[in-house]
């Protein structure tokens, strides 16, 4: 299962950058809308889930509508995006065509902090502001109108906004819906209300380096680092911590030396660190889960299809061939269940839906600790389910999880390539079930202590989830 760094990818190049002077016409946009949908209503594991399916339809009847003119590959993209949205597939996201050629869009003077549709300040490059100031309005337009329409430009799991919020902060989201949506151009009118809670109208250019805000970066000199592994140890104290930012091939080695010197030392207390991890191969997630779980476990519990074979569709030439025969290679048709049918791994990937034996050397058995937030997706979402279902001492700090708790669609990412405007769609076939016993529907893990960052915790990089995992050790 392939990591969601296309994803991002995809998505700050959509944000950032114009196309070139081209335009689509009405013809071509309206016909390749048309198979998007007609292939989403046939196949996509998503479809009518977490939005019905008569509410979906008006949504692609009120896109339709608003194509009415020609426009350019990224206009044509921002239209169509509400209707990926509402899918609310994390997976599911626009890529530009292949030629497309771009342009540089203005750069906002400023970086945000995006929570419950509200805006603060962070980084800054014009003297006009200050790190913590809230933007309540922007070219005499609410700031939450602005972050409502930005939420429609990134495609997410169910009904989790952390994932979305953390786009519009850290990947210049907000940016995005200035440039994209709106088509803003400096100088901006902001109003914003200050630290001391007075309003302040005022205007500014493009940015100002001379001006910039000063990073001071927290730096915790407490933990003594392991030699070429992504893991820590407190000092003066019986407790490590582990990063594990995506599933890369090589990982196994990785936790076969990390849970070498984790059980050499003696670690009682365990933190792994599942923030900003966007998925990877769920095998590797698997073994991970070795060297934690309780006793043997599950990764997932099902994968799950619309149609009989997703390979064998009405719109196998618009999709990509390599990534069909991937799917063929890994994964074969299974019995039909209601109105799914079940896939099933072939041995070449091992079969995951069985029990999995715990590790019998390097076996954690002490205090977990297990750190998410708005970008752990797919398979690092899949992990921290599994450990929340089957590892009993574990405490989770953070945010939401970006992927669902119950699940995502996944598996085999498919590349849908509209035939007219060449705009490519990344669309998976397969639902993975996840393990939990009792996810709450279209959410995704839920922290048992929900941690709040400031503006200035973001411009000082003061990580509050490690502070408040040291704060319940001690």
């Amino acid at each position: 299962m392939r990591t969601i760094f296309y994803l991002l990818a995809a998505i700050i190049v959509v944000g950032c950058h114009q196309p070139a002077e081209t335009t689509l016409s009405v013809k071509s946009m309206q016909e390749d809308l048309s198979i998007l949908w007609k292939s989403i209503k046939e196949m996509h594991p998503a479809y009518g889930m977490y939005t019905p399916v008569d509410s979906l339809q008006k949504v692609y009847e009120e896109t339709a509508r608003s194509i009415n003119k020609p426009m350019s590959e990224t206009d044509f993209i921002s239209h169509v995006y509400p209707l990926l949205s509402h899918l609310r597939c994390g997976h599911t996201q626009f890529r530009h065509s292949a030629g497309y050629k771009n342009t540089k869009e203005p750069h906002l003077p400023f970086e945000v902090l995006v929570r419950d549709h509200h805006a603060w300040v962070t980084t800054h490059q014009t003297k006009e502001l200050n790190t913590g100031d809230e933007i309540v309005s922007m070219n005499n337009t609410p700031v939450a109108e602005i972050i409502n329409h930005g939420y429609d430009l990134y495609a997410g799991d169910g009904y989790n906004e952390t994932f979305k919020e953390l786009f519009l902060s850290e990947y210049d989201g907000f940016e995005d819906v200035c440039n994209k949506y709106y088509h803003w151009a400096p100088p901006y009118h902001i109003s914003i209300r200050t630290k001391d809670g007075s309003l302040k109208n005022i205007q500014i250019d493009s940015s100002d380096n001379s001006t910039s805000s000063v990073t001071q970066a927290d730096n915790d000199t407490s933990w003594i680092e392991a030699a070429d592994l992504p893991l820590r140890f407190l000092k003066n104290s019986s407790t490590a911590w582990i990063e594990v930012k995506s599933y890369q091939y090589n990982d196994t080695i990785v936790f076969k030396d990390v849970f070498k010197q984790i059980h050499t030392k003696g670690i009682k207390t365990l933190i792994v660190d599942l923030r900003h991890n966007t998925g990877g191969d769920i095998r590797i997630a698997a073994k991970l889960l070795s060297y934690l779980a309780d006793s043997a476990f599950h990764i997932i519990s099902d994968i799950k299809s619309r149609i009989p074979n997703p390979a064998i569709n009405h719109f196998e030439k618009y999709f990509d061939t390599s990534r069909t025969a991937s799917f063929n290679e890994g994964f074969s048709p299974g019995d039909k269940e209601g109105n799914y049918y079940h896939i099933n791994f072939k041995p070449i990937l091992g079969d995951l839906l069985n029990i999995i034996a715990i590790d019998s050397i390097d076996h954690f058995n002490g205090k977990l600790f297990v750190l998410i937030d708005g970008a752990t997706f797919s398979a690092g979402a899949h992990s921290a389910t599994a450990i929340k279902a089957q590892c009993k001492s574990a405490t989770f700090i953070g945010r939401e999880t970006a992927g669902g708790e119950d699940g995502c669609s996944g598996g085999t990412i498919q590349h849908l390539t509209l035939p007219n405007t060449g705009v490519v769609v990344e669309f998976p076939w397969m639902r993975f079930v996840s393990v939990a016993k009792h996810p709450v529907f279209g959410h995704g893990v839920m922290p048992d202590y929900t941690v709040v960052y400031s503006a200035a915790d973001i411009v000082n990089k003061t990580d509050l989830d490690i502070k408040k995992v040291l704060s319940l050790i001690h």
